[in-house]
């Protein structure tokens, strides 16, 4: 039986059992089949994958201690979307996409599953340890940055076979 059929005979099925109760017991005995109302147990499709990472700088000069600042402003800056000017405020632009790869040795590293074009949904930044270093006015000694992305297509089984 096709699944519109099946479709159809649950309904009426169900439909008969509020007239004739245990009817719906009957048919589940004569078929062998017992149809269940636990929703959480119904396929609701494939969700986007999800990738999250956390670095700690801890930075040796003066010069490192900048380099980590502009990288936590990379992060921040291209995870911001823009109000689009003439809208009152009601249109924003759409924040910058990454595309990231693990590398090996200069190239891409063939052992770790790639990765889609992402959007960086979420960042949180720890400055930490409680102690400053001497550096430009006291950066952090420590910097801790997390990052949640989300790929922005569904991945396939045909993705999957090319290394996703």
């Amino acid at each position: 039986m096709d699944k519109s059929g099946a479709g159809i005979k649950n309904m009426a099925v169900t439909a008969l059992d509020t007239v004739a109760q245990g009817a719906k017991a009957l048919t589940e005995l004569d078929t062998g089949q017992i149809t269940t109302d636990r929703v959480e147990l119904m396929f609701e499709g494939i969700g986007r994958r999800n990738f999250s990472y956390e670095f700690t700088f801890i930075p040796r000069s003066e010069l490192e201690a900048i380099i980590i600042d502009e990288i936590v402003f990379a992060f921040k800056y291209h995870m911001a979307s823009n109000l689009v000017k003439g809208t009152g405020g009601k249109e924003y632009t759409i924040p910058d996409m990454f595309d990231i790869q693990y590398m090996y040795h200069g190239g891409e590293n063939s052992f770790l599953n790639k990765i889609s074009t992402c959007a960086l949904k979420s960042m949180s930044v720890d400055y930490g340890a409680e102690r400053f270093t001497g550096y430009a006015g006291g950066r952090p000694q420590t910097t801790k940055i997390s990052l949640s992305f989300k790929e922005l297509e569904l991945i396939t089984k045909d993705m999957i076979e090319q290394g996703y």
